[in-house]
Formats: structure tokens, sequence, C-alpha cells
């Protein structure tokens, strides 16, 4: 099922992550929350910053994608996001990356974690932001990613090595929300109510998730 809010600021998209949280970690669901990077990271800090002084022993929180290299270089999503203050003590907090891994292991290890991460939550909740591209997390039009069969597939995506949950792994979820701001973007929105092939837009992939929100500024009920 597809929700639309027209948003005008960030505040309802963090409230909103921030309430299927707390409720689900109040009845004692083990929680995995995977983050966007880009536009998505200061929804995200957000949110940490109001979940920081809550009980946090049953939270993860990994990666839709991330872009290969050193650990900490500076185009690393995980790196900008810890860099603008994204923090919460008492989660466990899985990046994608990890010392002495080339590309080959580290697609590996993210692609067994993020299969063991789903298989073992109660509640699974996604984040992602779209590109006017039409791609979500790092699933460019086109790429090996949209056709993957695995959990995450890592792939030569021109200006960085690119490491991503694919579709697979996104139907495994039981919520998304989405934000996605800019008048560039509003096609792709539109196209949400259409059928658009997963080559074209692989976004349309989170279609399949049970729950789906999309926080916009083309449609929706105002909040």
């Amino acid at each position: 099922m597809v929700t639309y809010k027209k948003v005008d600021s960030i505040t309802p998209v963090v409230e909103f992550i921030v309430e299927r949280i707390i409720n689900s970690l109040h009845v004692g669901k083990q929680v995995l929350w995977i983050v966007a990077g880009g536009s998505g990271i200061k929804v995200s800090v957000a949110v940490s910053k109001l979940l920081y002084d809550k009980d946090l022993r049953l939270l993860t929180v990994t990666l839709t994608d991330e872009r290969f290299g050193p650990v900490g270089h500076p185009d690393s999503n995980w790196q900008q996001l810890r860099q603008a203050g994204f923090d919460l003590p008492g989660a466990s907090l899985v990046p994608v990356l990890e010392e002495g891994e080339d590309f080959a292991l580290a697609t590996e290890k993210f692609n067994d974690n993020l299969r063991g991460l789903i298989r073992n939550a109660d509640y699974r909740l996604g984040f992602f932001g779209i590109g006017a591209d039409g791609h979500t997390a790092g699933i460019l039009p086109n790429s090996p990613a949209v056709t993957a069969t695995d959990y995450a597939t890592g792939y030569d995506g021109g200006r960085y090595q690119r490491i991503t949950m694919t579709p697979t792994a996104i139907r495994k979820l039981d919520e998304a929300v989405v934000y996605t701001v800019g008048q560039e973007k509003w096609p792709v929105i539109d196209a949400f109510d259409g059928d658009v092939p997963l080559a074209t837009q692989s976004a349309q992939a989170l279609k399949q998730v049970p729950k789906l929100t999309i926080c916009n500024d083309r449609k929706g009920d105002i909040v």
C-alpha cells in the first residue's frame, strides 16, 4: 500500500520514523532500521538525536548502500552519516566497509550480514531516497543490481564501485519510508501510479513493500 504525504520540511518525516521505531521497541521487537545516504542523511541524523536517550538495545542499523573505498573515505555514506552526528548509543551499528576487505569480500560480507539481519528482525524498516533518474539505494537504472538475486550486490557504477541492497532484499522489508523533494523528481513520483520497469526506475521495487510512505513535495495529504 502506497501512502503519499506532502511535506515542506524534514520534521514530519523524522517524527514518523521515530514513532515507528519507538512503538516497535516498546513491545520488545528486534528492530532493523536500514538507512540511506545522500539527502537522507539529515533525516537519519535528526532521528538519531530523538532516539539518543532511549533504550536501543533491540535496535540494529545498517545502510541501504555504500560507496566502496578505504574505511572512512570522504565519499562513504557511513562516514558522512557519522560526521553529520549520527549516533545511537546502545544500538548495534553495522557498517558495510571494514578494514582489510577488498571489493568482492566487502560485497559478500554485506550480503551475508543483510540476509541475517533481515531474518532475525521482528520489524524491518527501510528509509530511502529517490533520485531524479528513478534510482533508489545504490540500484542505478539498467545496472546489474536491478536483476541481482542475492540480498546485496556490488558493481562498477562509474564514479564509484557500489555495494547495495537489491530489490530482493527490499521485498523482505515490513515497511519503507521515502523522503524525496524537488521538481526534478516529480515525474518519478507520478510514475509510482503506473507500471514502470525496474530497469528504468529501480524505485518501483519499493511498491512491493507492504507499507510504503512517500514523503514528498508533489502530492498527498499535507503534514
